[in-house]
């Protein structure tokens, strides 16, 4: 909406601000609100991939106030629930139980929550996604309840497949559930390797809102290559999460370990 305001004559400016100084310093600061304004503006309007981009930073640093300062800070459900699922990952690297199980379960309520509020068929699929994941990892820190945890994972995972069969991170959550659920209970390391070459595939696709995954999809593929026994075919994979993100501690470590 634009309007208009009364334009005074150029005499009239000069004589009101050479002769009053304190009204140009009002209309400076009338300038510097407006400018602040307009950056606040600007800050909202960031696309959500700019802010997953962060919180990616963050877990691949193991930074955990960064996200934690994330969660609190998070503009939508599922902003918050991704925040709470990399500080619950950044945990598990640390061995930090008393932050990590808090996270799994906060993820997964506002997850359950948001789905519940029926989002469109793709922002459900992410978010669905993003649950059997944090599901799987409740299943690997709650024994007792590891196989109920498991089952919600698999209904998710399953939901989220026939939603989007191609989108790239129900198919990286396909990859890392495979590769880290035990054989016993249906976990399939070469099915592993297959789900990570589709998501890397579909990783090449353009992606303007939830992005997330792709150097991720690397080290996943790697870590399968490896237990194929293909190990140069590894560390080339851990090589290019690095090309992607190179502050990747995980990737490093891999490499150094290789």
């Amino acid at each position: 909406m634009t309007t208009t305001t009364p334009i005074a004559s150029k005499h009239t400016a000069s004589k009101h601000t050479s002769s009053t100084p304190s009204l140009r310093l009002a209309l400076r600061s009338v300038f510097l609100l407006g400018a602040l304004a307009v950056s606040q503006l600007a800050h909202a309007a960031e696309p959500a991939v700019n802010h997953l981009a962060a919180i990616d930073l963050a877990s691949q640093q193991l930074d955990v106030q960064a996200l934690q300062q994330f969660s609190q800070q998070a503009q939508d459900d599922y902003q918050f629930a991704y925040a709470q699922y990399r500080l619950a990952v950044t945990a598990s690297v640390r061995a930090d139980e008393a932050v990590l199980k808090p996270a799994l379960s906060a993820a997964a309520e506002r997850l359950e929550q948001l789905i519940a509020s029926e989002p469109a068929a793709t922002l459900q699929a992410e978010a669905l996604a993003l649950l059997a994941l944090t599901r799987g990892m409740q299943a690997g820190y709650y024994p007792i309840k590891g196989m109920y945890y498991g089952q919600l994972s698999s209904k998710a995972l399953a939901t989220a497949t026939a939603l989007q069969p191609q989108n790239p991170r129900v198919t990286l959550a396909a990859a890392i559930l495979a590769y880290q659920t035990p054989t016993l209970f249906g976990g399939d390391k070469k099915a592993a390797l297959s789900h990570a070459n589709a998501a890397i595939s579909a990783f090449a696709a353009p992606c303007q809102d939830i992005c997330w995954g792709q150097a991720e999809a690397y080290v996943w593929r790697g870590l399968a290559k490896k237990a194929d026994g293909d190990l140069s075919g590894a560390k080339a994979d851990w090589q290019q999460a690095l090309q992607l993100a190179p502050d990747y501690g995980w990737a490093k470590q891999l490499l150094q370990g290789a």
